[in-house]
Parts: C-alpha cells; structure tokens; sequence
C-alpha cells in the first residue's frame, strides 16, 4: 500500500509504501501540474527513494509506524487541493529539451514523444528532424527507424524509396508488405546503388510500417 506522508519544508512530497502499518520504504517526489505535461494532467514524479525524510518536525523512514487515520501534512493549499481530490496520476516521465513539456513514458500507444538517434528526448512537436534520421549503411539498419510521422525533412534530403513492410514478424514474401528479409534485402539494392542512406518511418499501422528511405543532396 502507497500513502502520501506530505510536504517537506522544500516542497517535495513525500511517499512510502506501507506493510503491516509500517514504512516499508520511502521516497519523495514533486507535482507536475497540468500547464506542463503533455496531455493537461497533474502528474506525482518520485525524484529519490531511500533514506528518512522531515514532514512538520517528525522523521520518517523505513520502519516507522503509520496509524490507519493518518492525514498527510501538506502546507500548500492548491497541492493540498490536488491531493484530497485525487486529481492527479503517478508517473515516469521526461522534458522535451525544446519546450519543457511533460512526459509520461510509460505510454504504450501513439507516443506523445519522441528519442532521437543520438539520446535526444522531444515533443513529436518539437523534434529536429536531423535527430530522428537513421544512418543507414547496411539493410537491417532500417529497422533502427524511429518515428517521423509528421515531421518535415529538410531540404538537404532527397526521398529515394518508400518501402511497405511487415512489422508483425508473420508476414509472407507474397503478401504485399515487405518480410524482413525482402525489406533487408532491398535496403541493401538501394545503399548499394545510392551509397549511404537515412532512414525513417513515416507510416505506422497496427501490422505493417512505411520506412522512406533518403539521401543528402547538395553537399
């Protein structure tokens, strides 16, 4: 069980996870409100865990005994606010290094955000195209392609093929949707006849994805 134990005097909120009444371990977090994340929910990040904590005075830490009508102590009214009313989630989650804007990363579907090529944490908004393009040198690099739908490629990149791909790993080589090794394979047609490429998906269904493939031009 999971009960908030309230603020500290800098602000962070403190959590612990409860057995037999007792912390079984502790941590702390911050509020990230609806002006910041992604999709205008309130958010409870844990930034720590372990250690003991102060709230109002008194110690909390591992072992220490939480009565059943506990109140958490908070002195921030509108956090106060959000707390009594339930009206936030708990999550992990990143800035965009553009805008600031929340993430949770524990979307599963249609991501809100996007990590680049080199480690890069972005709004799908927000992400320079440079970043999302995958070297491609050789055909299974294609299947690094991150997701660009959406996203504008600069001028300097000149589309050299879109390949139609299965992402189920049970297509057929007679089935209209590239197989991996058909998708491989072609991949490699083209790095041979072009040299090197970049790559991207500009298409993603629920069983199969487009992956354009491009070339620098004006270099």
């Amino acid at each position: 069980m999971q009960k908030i134990i309230g603020q500290t005097q800098h602000g962070d909120i403190v959590i612990a996870e409860l057995s037999d009444g007792k912390i079984k371990s502790i941590g702390a977090g911050n509020f990230v409100y609806s002006d910041q994340t992604y999709d205008g929910n309130t958010y409870l990040t844990k930034h720590s865990w372990g250690g003991e904590y102060t709230v109002n005075g008194i110690v909390y830490k591992s072992g220490v005994e939480i009565p059943e009508d506990f109140t958490p102590v908070i002195n921030d009214e509108a956090v106060k606010q959000i707390i009594d009313d339930g009206d936030y989630y708990e999550a992990e989650g990143h800035y965009c290094e553009e805008c600031g804007t929340f993430h949770d990363t524990d979307q599963y579907y249609d991501l809100s955000y996007t990590v680049t090529e080199y480690g890069g944490f972005y709004c799908k908004s927000c992400v320079p195209a440079e970043e999302l393009l995958v070297e491609v040198t050789e055909g299974e690099d294609i299947f690094s392609s991150k997701d660009m739908t959406g996203v504008d490629v600069p001028e300097n990149y000149e589309e050299v093929e879109t390949l139609f791909c299965d992402s189920s790993g049970f297509g057929s080589s007679y089935e209209p949707a590239l197989t991996k090794e058909q998708a491989t394979a072609r991949a490699n047609d083209l790095v041979e006849q072009h040299g090197r490429l970049f790559s991207g998906l500009t298409g993603i269904g629920q069983f199969q994805v487009y992956v354009t493939l491009y070339k620098e031009v004006g270099q």
